[in-house]
């Protein structure tokens, strides 16, 4: 048996090993380089074409996957139900100027709040954010009257 098949075939066990073990896509690409050059390796005697097919084929299947390990990687924040809370109307329970914490209630839940205006006990106001366990409110426009 040719010496060199022994040898790609050894080194697509190693990279299976590794691959396996770190499950992080580190030598896949590698694995497939050396199963080409092992297929090579049955048909010519040349060490320079079998490292040419190992690198090439190594780097076109690096190419060919890094779309998906980016797409992989780009990982939404998870939702955590917070953001449901924006656009809803709550009623302020403790005052506050600009610039200091008051305190309003949403759905009998007081929350710390945040205003660039005065914000008066009763009030009600509208969530427009929230930064942490603090929701940003505005006081909520007075409706025109009902005819």
């Amino acid at each position: 048996m040719n010496p060199e098949i022994i040898l790609w075939l050894a080194l697509v066990v190693v990279f299976i090993l590794v691959e396996l073990a770190t499950t992080a896509l580190v030598s896949i690409w590698l694995v497939a380089g050396a199963v080409a050059a092992l297929l090579v390796s049955l048909f010519t005697d040349s060490w320079t074409v079998e490292l040419a097919v190992f690198a090439v084929v190594s780097a076109v299947a690096l190419a060919a996957s890094r779309p998906l390990a980016r797409r992989l990687q780009q990982s939404k924040a998870p939702e955590l139900n917070a953001g449901r809370n924006i656009g809803r109307v709550a009623t302020v329970v403790a005052e506050a100027e600009p610039g200091r914490l008051a305190r309003v209630r949403l759905d009998g839940v007081d929350w710390a709040a945040e205003s660039d205006q005065p914000l008066s006990k009763g009030q009600t106001c509208v969530v427009t954010a929230l930064h942490g366990a603090t929701l940003t409110v505005e006081p909520q426009p007075e409706s025109a009257p009902v005819r």
